[in-house]
């Protein structure tokens, strides 16, 4: 026959199991900062500087529309984060003269609104006239000349030749040793006016800007902005191939990128597809076309605050920086 447990057995053991509750509800972990507070998202070219040119549409125009769209689902998707357009109509950002002073007011722009991270929107040229263009090609040789002067000439014919390049890449700002990066990221400190804490440093607002500890600082946050540009470029891009774009994946150039390399966070730049490619354009004008764009990046956009918030699992360089590469015009 068992025996039943006494009262004040029971009563200890209640008192043990309040204890235990007790002491683990002071180890719940306090909750985490937001990763991402405000986003920048800056729409290629504006005003007199159309960008590329398609059969029927400009780059800025497009960008333009794809960039709203874009913001507009962000907000949806994170009601508390911040939005930041460096433009929202058809002008140069800042109504600045120049292609240069408008590029410098977008970077400037963004530094002062300490932005967690700078999407900028672009398309694609294959640096050809869009749709067909004339091209040539060799059919023969002729013999020019006489004695040792005597060479063969190339025989050449025209033809048009239709535009085929299609796809998406993404570009991030051109590691180098020039430290622009971190110039900026230190620029940004000191615009800011909750000093380097804005940064998610626990260093002091005295932090002195010109000091060799500022400069390895800024160093440190260039390596840890590059890493999460080429994140976020990366997942951007796996979304592009899940929808059935080609991708050309993740891409550095040797010149740079001046607003990438100018603004003081994790920056990408993302060609969102050729408008000189008859096909692409018109996906890239439509609506159907510019919200799948638009999804894509949001997915990826998840999924970069999920991995910068602790949340995210897996390897995220399935496709990796690649070299440099000269097309489109920036």
């Amino acid at each position: 026959m068992m025996k039943r447990p006494s009262i004040l057995k029971i009563a200890h053991l209640l008192i043990c199991l309040g204890a235990a509750c007790t002491i683990t509800s002071f180890n719940v972990p306090p909750r985490q900062k937001a990763a991402l507070r405000t986003i920048i998202i800056d729409p290629g070219h504006g005003g007199f500087d159309p960008g590329t040119h398609g059969l029927f549409s400009q780059e800025k125009d497009v960008a333009l529309a794809i960039s709203l769209k874009l913001g507009k689902a962000i907000q949806d998707a994170f009601p508390d984060m911040k939005i930041v357009y460096t433009r929202t109509t058809d002008i140069m950002p800042g109504n600045m003269p120049t292609k240069n002073a408008g590029l410098h007011y977008r970077a400037e722009l963004a530094n002062k609104s300490h932005g967690d991270l700078f999407i900028c929107i672009h398309g694609n040229s294959d640096g050809h006239a869009p749709g067909r263009y004339l091209a040539k090609r060799i059919t023969g040789y002729k013999y020019v000349g006489k004695g040792k002067r005597r060479r063969k000439r190339p025989i050449y014919e025209s033809y048009w030749k239709t535009n085929t390049r299609v796809g998406t890449g993404s570009y991030i700002w051109k590691a180098d040793r020039s430290g622009i990066k971190g110039i900026s990221i230190n620029q940004r400190d000191e615009d800011s006016t909750g000093g380097v804490e804005e940064m998610g440093d626990s260093s002091s607002e005295a932090f002195d800007m010109a000091s060799p500890e500022a400069r390895i600082r800024a160093q440190l946050y260039e390596k840890k902005f590059f890493a999460n540009s080429a994140l976020f470029a990366t997942l951007v891009e796996d979304e592009f191939v899940k929808a059935g774009r080609h991708s050309d994946g993740v891409m550095q150039r040797d010149e740079g990128i001046q607003v990438l390399q100018a603004t003081g966070m994790p920056s990408v730049l993302i060609e969102t597809g050729f408008l000189t490619n008859k096909e692409e354009e018109i996906y890239l004008n439509s609506e159907d076309g510019q919200n799948e764009i638009v999804r894509d990046i949001v997915d990826a956009l998840k999924t970069y605050k999920d991995r910068l918030e602790g949340r995210g699992q897996g390897d995220s360089s399935s496709r990796g920086v690649g070299g440099p590469r000269a097309t489109g015009r920036r």
